[in-house]
């Protein structure tokens, strides 16, 4: 297997097809035009460590499913490309596929499209941007279900 700079660390006892999540984040950074070295970390987590995240950030005294962390690249060396963290709580996800009728593999792929289009930039403050957002996630899991 090559080396890659997309690093998935999972902090909870959940079966979660790594590979698939491997081959989707590939996906988007081709598609996206990011470099392939470029660093990202995918970490998935609980619902305690999630909240106190999204309390200490975002001032959001709760839990959420995901949340997405910017690095400030100016602060770099040119050379090193680094997108940001991405945290998901498993439990969030568990709830949210029973809720959406999806297996949570599809849901923790939903939300790592998410958490990845929000480092790149991407927003869903208004109407429009939501749509922009909302047809780009369901165009890259489109390329997940058809690469099981």
């Amino acid at each position: 297997m090559e080396k890659s700079n997309q690093q998935l660390i999972n902090e909870t006892d959940a079966e979660i097809d790594q590979r698939r999540i491997q081959k989707l984040i590939t996906h988007i950074f081709q598609s996206e035009e990011l470099p392939a070295e470029t660093i990202l970390n995918i970490v998935f987590t609980d619902n305690a460590t999630i909240h106190e995240l999204n309390k200490k950030f975002l001032d959001r005294d709760r839990p959420t499913d995901v949340l997405s962390f910017n690095v400030h690249a100016e602060y770099l060396p040119s050379e090193l490309q680094i997108l940001g963290d991405v945290y998901i709580s498993v439990e969030k996800a568990k709830e949210q596929a029973d809720s959406f009728g999806v297996t949570f593999q599809d849901e923790v792929e939903r939300l790592v499209v998410h958490g990845i289009l929000h480092l790149i930039g991407y927003e869903h403050e208004d109407t429009k941007q939501q749509r922009k957002m909302e047809g780009l996630t369901e165009q890259y899991l489109a390329f997940s279900e058809g690469g099981k």
